[in-house]
């Protein structure tokens, strides 16, 4: 028999409007019912409510809009930590428009950092391409991208405003993405970065590094990425492993955690 879990004020809260806004089938922009209606049909004080719908606000599921009252907001892209999704296909799940703009496409001397990542020598010929992702006519990131020039004769014609990297390595080459190594933290924007996403300078913002390789675990692509959290979201899926290497806990039902950044 399963053993009960006790569930915290703020946890019944949070998880509380989640469900009421699945169950109500609201859409962005419909208004929640009042706090003192929600703190009703949830059980808890107006205080852990507050908190709850202000966490909520801050992973961009409801706008808090004192003495008017909270609302559903418009899906933004998120990206998971355990998806080899590249930013378009991301985008377009969110039924959103991807859009990039081409800050720079050529293939260069490979920098001393980068050539490691992709099992070159420092100055070996790579392919760079930097570009602003963003999602219909808002910017999201900052992206540059390294790939191996060796294995990609001609990339650095093909025009990455119209076409997906990701795909291009796939079709064009045969380099196909099955494993990907990623690692998000935070950071502050510099000022060029800030210029081209339109966000204050020195602002905090996602920095992510991430080593995209395939079924053999060659690398096929290195990517480092700036964020506006508040434009694109992270999650992390972590089912917890017991000692005896089974998921959760014996006699338990437990269910996945997800963590929202």
């Amino acid at each position: 028999m399963a053993r009960r879990i006790e569930v915290s004020p703020f946890d019944r809260a949070y998880e509380g409007v989640l469900e009421y806004i699945e169950a109500h089938g609201l859409k962005p922009g419909d208004r929640l019912p009042s706090e003192r209606d929600l703190c009703v049909a949830l059980d808890v004080s107006r205080t852990t409510l507050r908190s709850a719908l202000a966490q909520l606000s801050v992973v961009h599921v409801v706008e808090c809009h004192p003495g008017s009252g909270s609302f559903v907001c418009p899906p933004r892209p998120t990206t998971h930590l355990d998806d080899l999704s590249g930013f378009s296909e991301i985008v377009r799940k969110a039924g959103e428009v991807p859009r990039s703009s081409v800050l720079s496409s050529e293939v260069v001397a490979c920098p001393d950092k980068i050539a490691p990542r992709l099992g070159l020598m420092p100055g070996d010929p790579v392919f760079k391409l930097r570009r602003v992702r963003g999602v219909e006519r808002e910017a999201v990131c900052v992206e540059a991208a390294y790939v191996a020039a060796a294995g990609c004769p001609g990339i650095e014609d093909i025009d990455f405003a119209r076409e997906s990297l990701t795909q291009a390595l796939e079709a064009r080459f045969g380099k196909a993405v099955a494993h990907t190594t990623l690692t998000v933290s935070v950071a502050r924007a510099t000022d060029e970065e800030a210029g081209l996403l339109g966000i204050a300078p020195r602002a905090l913002v996602f920095s992510e590094r991430e080593l995209r390789a395939d079924a053999s675990f060659a690398p096929v692509e290195y990517c480092e990425s700036v964020y506006v959290p508040e434009r694109f979201g992270v999650v992390c899926t972590t089912v917890f492993k017991t000692p005896d290497g089974g998921e959760g806990f014996p006699g338990e039902e437990v269910e996945p955690h997800v963590e929202r950044l």
